[in-house]
């Protein structure tokens, strides 16, 4: 482990908690209630900073937490080196199946997921149950696939379609963070830039918020007919994606769908169009295709990746197509801490429910306004 990496994770997390200490007032109170003593808890998360704040303050209620990291593109080397130094067991070496099988080997109680990989792999792979007493599902992508399935085992509980991920973290968290991320990777200057965002839910419709407040003009590509009318009375052009690509400077995908940007899309693109995601995985651009196809790639800069077509035009690819704001970690912290106040609320219910019936549970309005009093306490501690 490096003890200097851990130092630098520990002082981030200090700051962190300086300025918003929802999670440190959580950790007091779940050392009073000690909610899951004697439970073992697996998560399935991206190993940040912000998630070494999370684990730190879930492990005072009791219980041993074992995580898995997941994606690698979005493990931050020193938030793991810290986590172990404090005695967590961090598996983030081999493919998703082999960090997975050793997560489960600890016969996990609950099972926290993002993306629902976890718990798919738990269903296909493991077979024996008995253990899982419940889950929690913390994004689109994997409330999507959990659906998709028809039904589970045991309860798990969606917090992606509560208010307070699609209002604050989808809308304010996301969509400030990503275009600080872009302003970090290239060192641009966003105003007069011409965007193009790809998908116009609640994470689409932050990104183009914020970037209208950057200055930017803003298109929106939606193929959902309703969204399309909402983008189009926000006030923001609505052309198919090929029209779009012929006009961007700039085009972030918020669609939680695979190759929703794929080489035949990019034959209309402008010379110079610079690709970042801001969805769940790595998928939503076909950055594999582009490698493939490619004559030329240069390295522009950490996380920048300048692409020569056959063409001649230039594609410049952020972050590798991962979710740029979590692979640079950029972004005010509050809306994610919020979000993670909801999953350890949310988790110390589950601890008092052992008699819920199986398959999906969206998040109760009671627990989401406890974290929304917990937010309030944390921003302005005279409430408290």
């Amino acid at each position: 482990m490096n003890e200097d990496r851990s130092l630098s994770a520990e002082q981030e997390v200090g700051r962190i908690n300086a300025f918003f200490p929802i999670l440190p007032n959580l950790g007091n109170h779940w050392a009073a209630e000690r909610p899951w003593e004697d439970a073992t808890i697996a998560l399935n998360l991206h190993l940040t900073t912000l998630t070494a704040c999370l684990v730190r303050e879930l492990s005072l209620g009791g219980g041993t937490f074992v995580l898995s990291a997941a994606n690698p593109r979005t493990t931050d080397a020193s938030s793991v080196d810290l986590l172990r130094n404090l005695g967590f067991s961090v598996y983030t070496g081999g493919d998703m199946e082999d960090r997975h099988a050793q997560v489960l080997d600890h016969e996990p109680n609950y099972v926290v997921d993002t993306g629902f990989e976890l718990t798919h792999s738990l269903l296909e792979r493991r077979g024996n149950l008995s253990a899982v007493r419940a889950g929690i599902e913390i994004t689109r992508n994997g409330v999507t696939r959990l659906r998709g399935r028809g039904s589970v085992p045991f309860p798990v509980v969606n917090i992606n379609d509560g208010r307070l991920k699609d209002r604050v973290e989808n809308r304010h968290g996301v969509g400030e963070s990503i275009w600080q991320a872009v302003s970090l990777s290239t060192g641009m200057h966003l105003a007069g830039r011409r965007v193009l965002v790809v998908g116009y839910g609640p994470v689409g419709r932050g990104l183009a918020r914020y970037a209208s407040a950057a200055g930017m003009a803003v298109e929106v590509c939606e193929t959902d007919p309703v969204r399309q009318l909402f983008a189009h009375y926000d006030g923001y052009p609505t052309p198919t994606l090929e029209e779009g690509l012929q006009r961007a400077r700039l085009l972030v995908t918020a669609t939680g769908r695979r190759d929703a940007v794929t080489l035949a899309h990019l034959e209309h693109a402008r010379d110079g169009l610079i690709l970042v995601n801001a969805g769940h995985g790595g998928d939503e651009i076909d950055v594999e295709g582009i490698r493939r196809v490619c004559k030329r790639r240069d390295h522009v800069a950490d996380q920048v990746a300048r692409y020569q077509l056959e063409s001649g035009a230039a594609l410049t690819v952020l972050g590798d197509g991962h979710p740029l704001n979590i692979v640079v970690n950029s972004g005010s912290p509050e809306p994610v801490l919020l979000h993670f106040a909801v999953l350890g609320l949310t988790l110390q219910w589950l601890a008092s429910q052992p008699d819920l019936s199986p398959g999906e549970v969206i998040v109760s309005e009671e627990i989401e306004n406890r974290a929304a009093r917990f937010a309030l306490d944390a921003l302005n501690p005279a409430r408290a």
